[in-house]
């Protein structure tokens, strides 16, 4: 008898047809939710230009009327060397000698946004700290992809997608209730938002689990296909919220389409099953033959192995030596010890997903910074993203993982710190950015598959979930690095240290990790 593996029975019943198509776009999905959560708060909170009001002109606009309006302002905004008025102090009076106090009033500009969280809040100059909350509180929140993860492990990739996406919409509804409604106090609105906001991002955690469902329903030559099937549904959906706040710009009713499709998802995701390999390390071996019956039939292949999952069940449990069949977490740990080799492998994973974090949600979440319109600048940036798949795509099942992933982190590296020498409104900057967002996007959604294919069936979902959740501390710093630049007027300093965080953890993954193409997936720890 031949030594039976997950990998052949896919290779028995088909890698890839068209029931196995269809789960993957719905599972796909799932992406909908991390990028309504993420992608929404760039149009809700962003900030359009703005300066202090004026006392003198009762209907004081940012758009000039007239001459007499400009001199008003010249007597009672201070510029900067660069001619700009200040946007945060004004004289008390128009008097040159006058002292300056801080403003309490501002106007904004419209151009781009009827109204923002910002314009309306007044999230601005001594309450810009708000904003920067809330961003932090969302990376914060995506850190729970750990427990995601490892609860995904326990209790099933499918029960906890449910739960999450249940809550997530019951939090969306929550939040288009709060900023369309003006019962609270401004202040008391605030705060609640900033705790609406963590457990927003909190329950959008399931993008990983997304990644681990569909790579367990197909054989090891369709993987990147699979996963690619999740990446551009997250790219679509982006599309579709960018282009409906194009058309909406206004961000209280841009929340309430948020929360009508948020509520949406749970509706259908009931009808897709659990993960056969998972159901077979929980010894449910009848849930696990229907699955893999229905793939076989799509196929029109036979299930020639029926009795033999028996042995493979056996097998994959035979790994828990405990008495309640669970691998104990300090002997996990020990094992690790042991093996000091994948200890190190592991670290090097964590830096290149801290640095890929950092620098792809510092490059999509901040698209505002850049010139132009941000609604044509944010669908430019999700688009790279798309190409990004397809190059990832030709590239991957050709020249394997390892190659093209460190020499997309080394592009990207090189284009970022070529913007630290290039004006930061010109053309040719926003290209760089463009390409460095391209080989970053790249790198990101091929860490996704080359984290699952390292580690064993049993921890797969719990240490991408960890690895996963331990570089979105990444993101957290990227808020920081934002406003370093701005607080010491280095506008470019982010990008120098975005490319060589890049370099030097392209760098690391070259030297040391080995390359998973076509690997066999680990079902235990002798195999791993």
């Amino acid at each position: 008898m031949r030594s039976l593996r997950h990998e052949n029975i896919y290779e028995d019943i088909g890698e890839i047809g068209p029931y196995q198509i269809f789960l993957f776009s719905l599972v796909g999905l799932l992406a909908a939710v991390p990028a309504l959560t993420g992608y929404g708060f760039v149009f809700i909170g962003a900030t359009p230009d703005y300066r202090c009001k004026i006392p003198i002109a009762e209907h004081d606009t940012f758009n000039l009327k007239d001459q007499s309006h400009y001199d008003s302002l010249v007597e009672y905004i201070p510029r900067t060397r660069d001619k700009i008025f200040n946007k945060c102090n004004i004289r008390q009076n128009s008097t040159d000698t006058s002292e300056f106090v801080p403003c309490t009033e501002w106007v904004y500009s419209t151009e781009f946004y009827d109204t923002t969280m910002v314009t309306e809040w007044n999230l601005v100059c001594s309450n810009f700290h708000y904003k920067s909350l809330y961003m932090n509180l969302h990376f914060i929140g995506t850190c729970g992809v750990v427990l995601s993860g490892i609860l995904s492990d326990r209790f099933g990739r499918k029960k906890i997608a449910y739960i999450l996406l249940s809550l997530n919409a019951l939090v969306a509804v929550l939040s288009a209730i709060l900023l369309n409604t003006n019962t609270f106090d401004l202040a008391v609105k605030r705060n609640l938002f900033a705790v609406l906001k963590l457990l927003y991002a909190i329950t959008s955690n399931v993008y990983s689990i997304a990644i681990t469902l569909v790579i367990e329903l197909t054989g090891p030559n369709r993987r990147i296909l699979a996963s690619n099937f999740v990446a551009i549904s997250f790219v679509m959906v982006s599309i579709v919220l960018s282009s409906v706040a194009f058309f909406l710009r206004n961000f209280q009713m841009l929340s309430i389409f948020i929360a009508c499709v948020t509520c949406l998802i749970p509706t259908y995701f009931w009808i897709v099953p659990e993960s056969p390999r998972w159901l077979i390390l929980q010894k449910r071996k009848t849930e696990a033959l229907r699955i893999l019956g229905k793939i076989s039939k799509s196929n029109k292949k036979p299930m020639n192995f029926v009795e033999e999952i028996e042995s493979l069940q056996n097998s994959a449990v035979s790994l828990y030596r405990t008495s309640d069949e669970k691998l104990e977490f300090l002997e996990l740990v020990k094992f690790f010890m042991k093996k000091r080799l994948y200890v190190f492998r592991t670290f090097i994973l964590v830096i290149n997903w801290t640095v890929i974090s950092a620098i792809y949600y510092g490059i999509s979440f901040f698209t505002e910074k850049i010139p132009g319109d941000p609604y044509l600048n944010c669908i430019l940036f999700i688009l790279v993203d798309l190409v990004a798949l397809i190059f990832i795509q030709m590239t991957t099942e050709r020249f394997g993982r390892k190659v093209p992933f460190t020499v997309a982190m080394t592009i990207g590296g090189i284009t970022f710190i070529l913007m630290t020498f290039l004006p930061s409104h010109s053309v040719l900057s926003t290209f760089c950015a463009l390409i460095g967002k391209l080989c970053i996007a790249f790198a990101l959604n091929l860490s996704f598959t080359i984290t699952s294919e390292f580690y064993p069936t049993f921890i797969r979902n719990s240490v991408t979930s960890l690895l996963v959740g331990i570089g979105r501390g990444g993101s957290v710093s990227s808020t920081y690095i934002h406003r370093f630049g701005e607080l010491y007027k280095l506008y470019n300093l982010p990008f120098f240290i975005f490319g060589a965080s890049s370099l030097f953890a392209g760098l690391l993954f070259f030297t040391f990790m080995p390359e998973t193409k076509e690997k066999t997936l680990p079902e235990n720890l002798d195999e791993f």
